[in-house]
């Protein structure tokens, strides 16, 4: 693939190593151009709007598929996810890769290690934690306005800066870490402020790559929206920014949400970016899980990995605590 290619050539090095890989990323970002601007073309032919929070949605009876179709979607999470995942509890409970699950060969110390005895791994469970947390806050605090203007005021400037906000996720990570390194090697201009070997700099990477997740599902919400709503607001007398916080933010908060939540997950286990960009003290879990699996130690990986599962999915159950004191439709899996 295309990011394999890219991956090799800089591992290769040479002279005209970043011309290369320049052209490559160009190649995946024209692609990805040529998307979005298919998905604009036929969202403009469909209408979408809705003039509630939420839509129920309308049942498919499957009737003598059900059966089959059930079996078929347990069989496939059981392959993809189940089982992944109890190969990586097993072998985060041996010694030693190669070693027997048994009463005897059963053992926390992979555990122990990454929790008390690894500084590097605690340090990366906080960096990670806030990286991601703040990265999540200010990407659908800057996405549910600039969803206005690209949805609801139509310009070749926004269209431009629609298309753009593709292009850092669509090339590899390493690509944008590179760029990013180039940018901030030497102090900005003016300001005099650099963000290399910094905690900041992974942050910037993460805002510029994850923002087209928590930009496209709140611009399906405004998709979905009347906008005669928000022209009445405005007769009223409504401006912008309180027309932003009592009408459109609560009708989009449950795509806001989602892409809140999809950033989180992503951004919590990142490797690609942070693996150019960490230094020391700002290590991330994805270079503290590749370091253990490089170094031969894969049983400590393991350990990583089982606690990095259980993280995310208790952060997940423990935004159910707080559902009944969300509005109805914030939070993706509740009714």
């Amino acid at each position: 693939m295309l990011p394999t290619l890219i991956y090799q050539r800089l591992a290769g090095l040479g002279p005209g190593v970043l011309s290369e890989v320049a052209v490559l990323s160009m190649l995946i970002g024209a692609i990805a151009v040529v998307g979005i601007s298919v998905q604009e073309s036929m969202l403009r032919r469909r209408d979408f709007r809705i003039s509630a929070a939420t839509i129920a949605a309308r049942p498919f009876e499957l009737r003598r598929l059900r059966l089959p179709v059930e079996v078929a979607l347990w069989t496939l999470i059981g392959v993809v996810l189940v089982l992944p995942l109890c190969a990586l509890v097993l072998t985060s409970l041996v010694p030693a890769v190669g070693v027997t699950l048994s009463a005897a060969t059963a053992t926390l110390d992979n555990f122990r290690f990454v929790l008390f005895d690894h500084g590097a791994a605690r340090r990366a469970f906080v960096n990670s934690f806030g990286l991601s947390a703040t990265a999540a806050v200010v990407i659908v605090a800057f996405a549910i306005p600039l969803a206005y203007f690209l949805v609801w005021r139509r310009s070749r400037m926004l269209r431009a800066v629609n298309l753009v906000t593709e292009i850092p996720y669509a090339v590899p990570g390493v690509v944008l870490a590179i760029a990013a390194i180039l940018l901030f090697l030497k102090p900005l201009p003016i300001v005099g402020v650099t963000l290399y070997n910094t905690v900041w700099i992974i942050l910037f990477c993460y805002l510029a790559r994850f923002l087209v997740l928590g930009l496209r599902p709140v611009v399906a919400g405004y998709h979905q929206l009347d906008r005669t709503l928000e022209e009445a607001s405005q007769i009223a007398g409504a401006r912008l920014p309180r027309r932003l916080r009592t009408v459109i933010v609560p009708l989009v908060a449950p795509t806001a949400a989602a892409g809140a939540l999809l950033i989180f997950l992503t951004a919590f286990n990142e490797l690609t970016l942070s693996a150019l960009l960490w230094s020391s003290g700002s290590e991330t879990l994805g270079v503290v899980f590749f370091s253990f699996q490089q170094g031969g130690d894969s049983t400590y990986a393991a350990a990583l990995g089982v606690l990095t599962v259980i993280v995310s999915v208790a952060l997940m159950l423990s935004t159910l605590l707080a559902a009944k004191r969300l509005p109805q439709g914030v939070l993706p899996w509740r009714d």
